[in-house]
C-alpha cells in the first residue's frame, strides 16, 4: 500500500482546519521551491539551447501538442529540475548534499539522452537552489502537499495579496486561469462518490480530469484504487485508467511528477527501470491541450497498439519526442484545430467511465474558434462569448466525455449554477435537464467556513451525474440538498453527512431549489405553483438610498436590504435612529410601496417570517436579496381571510415595535448600516408563521421544520457545533 498522507500529528495538511489554511500550509514549503526555481532560471538564458533540452528530455513522446498557454522554456526546465530533486529526496534516493545535476542523473538512471536539462546550470545557482530546497522537510506532509507545492502560480488569493502586495501578479494569473487549490478532502469525496459508485472494480475504472492542474483529482483516484487493492501496481493502474488534460503545460508536467512520486513512494515493492521512463509512461496519459477543442470522435486509426509499443520502448531505451501532431486540420470551417479524445487517449475512444475535476472559473474570452464552441456547447447559446464563463462548458463535458452506458461524473463548481439568472446559467440548467441521467447537487455556503478554505471565500456546488442505462432514454432525474453551512471543527464530518432528496419536477431552467427533505420539496412545489406573488400587493417596487428610509412620510413603505445572512433585513421607515455617527451605506435598498398602511404592515410580517427566510435560502445564494426574489415571493394577502388579515396586521405592527428595540448599528469602511433582527421577537414570528401556514394550507408541523432550519443555520454561522 502507499504511504499515508497523514502526518505524525494525525492531521492531513491538505485539508483546511481550525487555525490553518491549505494555502498557509503549502506556502511554508512552496516559497523555498519558487526561490530554487528562480535560482536555476538565472542560468537558463540561451533560449534555443534551453528549448532544445526541454524537447529532448520532457516533450511528449506520444503526440506533439499545441497547448494554448504562454509559458517559457526556462520555466519548464527549472521546475522540472527542482521537482526531480525534491522527489529524489522524498523517496530516499538522494542525500541532502545532492546537487541539481545529481538529481537529474538519478532521474535519468540508465537512460543516456544526447543533451541534459542541467547542462547550463552554473555551480553558484545549483548550490543556491539546493540550499533553498534543503529548507524543506521531506516527510508525509510534503507528500500530502506536493500537488500544491508544484503549482507554479504561487499564492494568489485575495487574502494573500492583502498580507503581501507582491503576490498581486500571482492573483492576476490565478484569476485569469480561474485556477484555485482544491482541498484533498473535496477531491477524495468526489472520487469516492463517482468512481466508487459505479459498481465496478475501482482498479478497472477509467478516469478523466479535463482540467487536471497539478493532479489533485488524479492522485485521489489513485489513492482510492490503492485502498481497494493493496497489491495494486500504481504504474499499471495509471497507464490503464488515469487520464488528464490541462491547457497549462507546466501543470501537466507537475501532475506527472506527482503521480511518479506516488509510484516511487509506495511500500508495495514494485521497481521501475528509471524515473524518466516512469515519467514518460505517465506523460502518455496526460495531455497539454485546450480541453474545449476535444471532439468526441474515435481515432482515425487503431492507435492502441502504437501506444503499447511506445510504452515498452520507453521502459527499455531513450525515445525521442513525438512528431505526430495531436491536433488535425478540421473540415469544419468554424474550427481551425481540434483533437479526438480517442487519438489522445485510445483507452477513452468510447468515453471515460468517470469524469471528475474542478474546472476553471474564468471568462472564455475572445477566441478564433468561437463559432465552433457555440456549436459544441449548449450553454453558450444566446451568450456573449467573451463574457461567458468556462465552467459550464466543463459541466457539459460531464456527459460529452463520459461513456454512453454505465458512467458517472462529478465536479465542484460555483453556486451560480443553481441560482444565477444570467443567460449562460439558464442555458446550462436547460442543457442538464435535456442531457439524461441522474443528477445530484450538493450546495455549500461561504460562511462561516468555505469549501476551498478561508483564503478563497466562494459559494460552491458539487455536481454529480450518473448514467446507468442506454443514452437513448433521455429521462433526467434531479436530486438536491440544502445550502450547507458549517465551521472548521465540523469539516471532518461534512462529507459523511451529505444526502439528497429527489425533485419530482425536472424543470430547473429558472433555478435548482436547495431543499433538505421530502416534506420541504412538497411544500416548496405547492407554494411556487400557486401564482400568488407578493408583487401583486405592491403599488411599486423600486430602489432607494438608505437615507430615504428615515422619511416619516413614507407610511405605506417597506424596505429590504440587498444582502442578508442570518435574517432578512426588513423594516419600515426608521424612527428610533441614533445620531448619524458616520455616512450612511451607499448600498441601495429595495423600496416596496403599498396602497395602504395595513397592506404595508401585512407585507412586513410576511417578509419577516421564517417562511420567507427559508424560501430565500432555497432559491438564492445565501447572501444577495434580489428584487426578483422579493417580488416573486409566492405569498400575498389574497390567501388570507379578513380575520387573518387583521391578525397578521396586528402581528406586523407588534413585530416592528419590538425589533426596533433590537436595532443593530454597524460601521464598516466609515459607513453606517442599520439592521433589525426579527429573531429577537421569536414569539411573534411563531404566530406569524402559524397564521401563514394555515392560509397556505401547509401542515402546522412544518413550523417546527422552519424553526429547526433557522436555528441550525444561524447556529452554524456563529460557529456552534
Amino acid at each position: 500500500m502507499f504511504a499515508s498522507p497523514v502526518s505524525a500529528d494525525g492531521v492531513r495538511h491538505s485539508v483546511p482546519r481550525p487555525g490553518s489554511s491549505l494555502l498557509a500550509a503549502t506556502e511554508g514549503r512552496a516559497i523555498h521551491v519558487r526561490t530554487a526555481v528562480d535560482s536555476l532560471r538565472r542560468s537558463l538564458t540561451e533560449t534555443t539551447s534551453v528549448e532544445m533540452s526541454w524537447r529532448t528530455i520532457l516533450a511528449s513522446r506520444w503526440r506533439k501538442e499545441f497547448p494554448s498557454c504562454s509559458t517559457t522554456f526556462d520555466q519548464h526546465v527549472a521546475w522540472a529540475l527542482v521537482s526531480m530533486r525534491m522527489i529524489g529526496r522524498s523517496v530516499g534516493a538522494l542525500s541532502a548534499s545532492a546537487s541539481i545535476r545529481d538529481a537529474e542523473a538519478w532521474f535519468l538512471g540508465p537512460i543516456r539522452p544526447p543533451i541534459l536539462l542541467s547542462e547550463r546550470i552554473g555551480d553558484t545557482d545549483d548550490r543556491a537552489a539546493v540550499n533553498s530546497l534543503e529548507a524543506i522537510q521531506y516527510d508525509q506532509v510534503f507528500r500530502d502537499l506536493l500537488p500544491y507545492i508544484l503549482d507554479a502560480h504561487g499564492p494568489g488569493s485575495r487574502a494573500s495579496v492583502m498580507k503581501d502586495p507582491r503576490r498581486f501578479r500571482a492573483r492576476l494569473a490565478r484569476s485569469k486561469a480561474g485556477a484555485y487549490y482544491t482541498p484533498s478532502d473535496v477531491a477524495d469525496y468526489i472520487a469516492r462518490e463517482v468512481i466508487g459508485g459505479l459498481g465496478k472494480p475501482v482498479h478497472e475504472t477509467t478516469v478523466l480530469d479535463p482540467a487536471c492542474g497539478s493532479g489533485v483529482f488524479l492522485r485521489a483516484s489513485l489513492d482510492l484504487a490503492a485502498k481497494g487493492n493493496g497489491r495494486l501496481d500504481p504504474m499499471v493502474f495509471i497507464e490503464r485508467c488515469i487520464f488528464g488534460i490541462d491547457v497549462n503545460p507546466l501543470a501537466v508536467e507537475a501532475a506527472c511528477f506527482v503521480l511518479v512520486h506516488e509510484c516511487l513512494a509506495g511500500t508495495n515493492g514494485f521497481t521501475y527501470r528509471s524515473p524518466w521512463s516512469l515519467w514518460h509512461r505517465v506523460r502518455c496519459n496526460l495531455c497539454a491541450a485546450d480541453a474545449l477543442t476535444i471532439r468526441c470522435s474515435p481515432p482515425s486509426s487503431d492507435t492502441s497498439q502504437l501506444l503499447a509499443d511506445l510504452r515498452v520502448e520507453l521502459n527499455l531505451n531513450f525515445v525521442y519526442p513525438a512528431n505526430t501532431p495531436l491536433c488535425s486540420e478540421s473540415d469544419d470551417i468554424r474550427c481551425n484545430q481540434y483533437f479526438s479524445i480517442g487519438t489522445a487517449f485510445p483507452n477513452l475512444a468510447s468515453g471515460a467511465d468517470a469524469v471528475i475535476g474542478n474546472p476553471p472559473y474564468a471568462r472564455v474570452g475572445r477566441r478564433h474558434d468561437g463559432a465552433a464552441l457555440e456549436h459544441q456547447f449548449d450553454s453558450l447559446a444566446s451568450c456573449n462569448l467573451a463574457d461567458a464563463n468556462l465552467f459550464p462548458l466543463f459541466v457539459e463535458m460531464m456527459w460529452q466525455l463520459a461513456g454512453q452506458h454505465q458512467s458517472a461524473s462529478g465536479m465542484v463548481v460555483p453556486l451560480s449554477i443553481a441560482c444565477s439568472s444570467r443567460a449562460q446559467m439558464t442555458a446550462i440548467r436547460q442543457a442538464i435537464a435535456s442531457s439524461g441521467g441522474s443528477w445530484r447537487f450538493a450546495f455549500f455556503d461561504r460562511e462561516p467556513h468555505a469549501l476551498f478554505g478561508e483564503e478563497v471565500k466562494t459559494r460552491n456546488a458539487i455536481v454529480f451525474r450518473s448514467n446507468d442505462y442506454p443514452a437513448r432514454t433521455r429521462t433526467t432525474r434531479i436530486s438536491t440538498g440544502p445550502l450547507r453551512r458549517w465551521n472548521s471543527r465540523q469539516r471532518s464530518e461534512i462529507f459523511e453527512s451529505i444526502d439528497f432528496v429527489k425533485l419530482e419536477d425536472e424543470t430547473i431552467a429558472t433555478g435548482i431549489p436547495k431543499l433538505g427533505s421530502d416534506h420541504a420539496v412538497s411544500v416548496y412545489r405547492m407554494l411556487v405553483s400557486r401564482g400568488t406573488l407578493l408583487c401583486n400587493m405592491c403599488r411599486a417596487v423600486t430602489s432607494c438610498q438608505t437615507e430615504d428610509a428615515t422619511l416619516a412620510s413614507l407610511t405605506t413603505s417597506v424596505f429590504v436590504s440587498g444582502t442578508a445572512y442570518n435574517y432578512l433585513n426588513v423594516f419600515r421607515p426608521h424612527r428610533n435612529v441614533p445620531p448619524r455617527r458616520a455616512p450612511w451605506s451607499t448600498s441601495k435598498l429595495l423600496h416596496l410601496r403599498f396602497e395602504t398602511e395595513r397592506a404595508a404592515t401585512l407585507a412586513f410580517a410576511i417578509l419577516s417570517s421564517r417562511i420567507a427566510y427559508w424560501l430565500w435560502h432555497v432559491t438564492g445564494d445565501g447572501f444577495h436579496v434580489t428584487q426578483v426574489f422579493i417580488t416573486h415571493l409566492p405569498i400575498n394577502d389574497t390567501l388570507l381571510s379578513d380575520s387573518s388579515k387583521r391578525k397578521l396586521s396586528r402581528l406586523g405592527n407588534q413585530l416592528w415595535e419590538e425589533v426596533q428595540l433590537s436595532q443593530s448599528i454597524s460601521i464598516n469602511g466609515g459607513r453606517q448600516t442599520v439592521a433589525y433582527r426579527p429573531d429577537a421577537s421569536d414569539h411573534v414570528r411563531d404566530e406569524i408563521d402559524m397564521l401563514l401556514l394555515e392560509a397556505l394550507d401547509v401542515a402546522p408541523s412544518f413550523s417546527r421544520y422552519l424553526r429547526d432550519f433557522t436555528r441550525s443555520t444561524v447556529a452554524a454561522s456563529k460557529g456552534c457545533v
